[in-house]
C-alpha cells in the first residue's frame, strides 16, 4: 500500500459518524437547513451533506468553525457521552420556539412549568 493510500485511512470512521450525526442534530435544533450553514461555511449543501453522514472527515478548524456559526461548545461533539439524540418533529419545532424566547424570565417559567410536567 502506497504511503499516500495509508495516509488516507480513517483512524476512527465511528467517530466521523458520531460527528456528523450530532452535527445534523444541532443543525436541525436551529432550524437550519445543509444550504444555509454551507453558505456560512463557503461550502456546498453537498459538503455538508458529507460530514452530517460521516463520509468526510472533519478537521478540527472546521469543526471550531462550525461551533462557532452553531453557538455550540466543542464539548457538544467531543465529550465522551455525547451521543445523538432522536427527536420529533414536534420537538425540533418546540426547540426551535424556546430559541426564539428572548425574555430570560419566561423562558425560566416554561423550564419550571416543564420540570412540573415530567
Amino acid at each position: 500500500m502506497s504511503k499516500l493510500r495509508k495516509a488516507r485511512q480513517r483512524v476512527n470512521p465511528g467517530l466521523d459518524a458520531r460527528l456528523g450525526s450530532l452535527l445534523r442534530q444541532r443543525r436541525q435544533e436551529l432550524g437550519l437547513s445543509q444550504s444555509v450553514l454551507g453558505k456560512k461555511l463557503d461550502l456546498t449543501f453537498q459538503q455538508i451533506q458529507k460530514y452530517e453522514h460521516g463520509t468526510n472527515q472533519l478537521t478540527v478548524s472546521r469543526l471550531l468553525q462550525i461551533c462557532r456559526i452553531l453557538n455550540t461548545p466543542i464539548d457538544y461533539f467531543l465529550a465522551p457521552q455525547a451521543a445523538p439524540f432522536h427527536y420529533k418533529p414536534l420537538d425540533y419545532r418546540l426547540m426551535r420556539a424556546l430559541h426564539g424566547i428572548r425574555n430570560e424570565r419566561a423562558k425560566q417559567v416554561l423550564l419550571s412549568l416543564a420540570r412540573c410536567l415530567t
